[in-house]
C-alpha cells in the first residue's frame, strides 16, 4: 500500500503548530528532494523534522530530528510511518514554536501523532494484479459480449476488421467461463498477462 499523492495536515498544540507533509517517494534521492522542497518552503520554520522509508522490503529508513532533542521527533515519526503498513512514504512535519515547551514526551507524541494522522487521511492506493485478454468475436456479438466486457471490464482497444478483436484488463479471474457462456462455446478468449495496477483504496477517514 502505498501513498496516491502528497498529504498535508496542520495541528495547534499549546500555541506550536505542526504541519505534517507526507508524499509517496520510490528512492532516497526522491525522499530527499522532497525534504529540501518543504524545508525551501518553510524556511521560517523553527525545526523540519523528517523520516522517510523507502527501497525493497523498505530497507531505506532515515530520520532526522533536526535541532528538537534527540529522538524526540524523527524515530517517532519513522515509527509511525512503520506502523502504517505503508511502502515508500517520506514525512516531514515543520513546526513553528509557540513558546510553551512540551517536554520529551509531549513532544515525541506530539511528532508521531501528527505524522499518524497525515498518513491515516491521505489518499492511498495498493497493487492488484490485472489479467490481460484477447478476445476475437463476430459483430453480432457486440450488442451482448461486448455490452458485458464495458460494464465488467477495462476495454484497452478495439480493432474492427472480418471479426472485432478486444484487449481487456480485469481483476475477475472468470472470462473464460463468461466468455464461453455468451458464445455458447465456440470462443475462446486468449490469455496474455498478467501485470499490477495500483487501486484507489477508501480514505480512513
Amino acid at each position: 500500500m502505498r501513498l496516491k499523492e502528497e498529504y498535508r495536515e496542520e495541528t495547534v498544540i499549546n500555541r506550536s503548530r505542526f504541519i505534517a507533509c507526507v508524499d509517496r517517494c520510490d528512492t532516497e534521492e526522491e525522499a530527499r528532494r522532497y525534504i529540501e522542497y518543504i524545508r525551501k518552503e518553510y524556511p521560517d520554520a523553527t525545526h523540519v523534522c523528517t523520516a522517510y522509508v523507502c527501497g525493497e522490503n523498505n530497507m531505506i529508513q532515515r530520520s532526522s530530528d533536526n535541532k528538537e532533542p534527540s529522538g524526540t521527533a524523527g524515530v517517532p515519526m519513522l515509527e509511525s510511518i512503520r506502523k502504517s503498513g505503508l511502502s515508500d512514504v517520506t514525512a516531514c512535519v515543520v513546526r513553528y514554536f509557540g513558546g510553551v515547551k512540551l517536554g520529551a514526551g509531549g513532544l515525541i507524541r506530539a511528532y508521531s501523532g501528527a505524522v499518524a494522522d497525515a498518513l491515516a487521511h491521505a489518499k492511498k492506493t495498493v497493487d492488484v494484479p490485472y489479467d490481460e485478454w484477447k478476445i476475437t468475436y463476430p459483430y453480432d456479438m457486440s450488442g451482448t459480449l461486448e455490452n458485458w466486457l464495458r460494464r465488467n471490464t477495462d476495454i484497452i482497444s478495439q480493432e474492427y476488421d472480418e471479426q472485432v478483436t478486444c484487449i481487456i484488463q480485469t481483476e475477475r479471474k472468470d472470462i473464460p467461463d463468461v466468455v464461453r457462456d455468451y458464445s455458447r462455446g465456440t470462443i475462446q478468449p486468449e490469455f496474455i498477462r498478467t501485470l499490477m495496477r495500483e487501486k484507489d483504496i477508501e480514505n480512513e477517514q
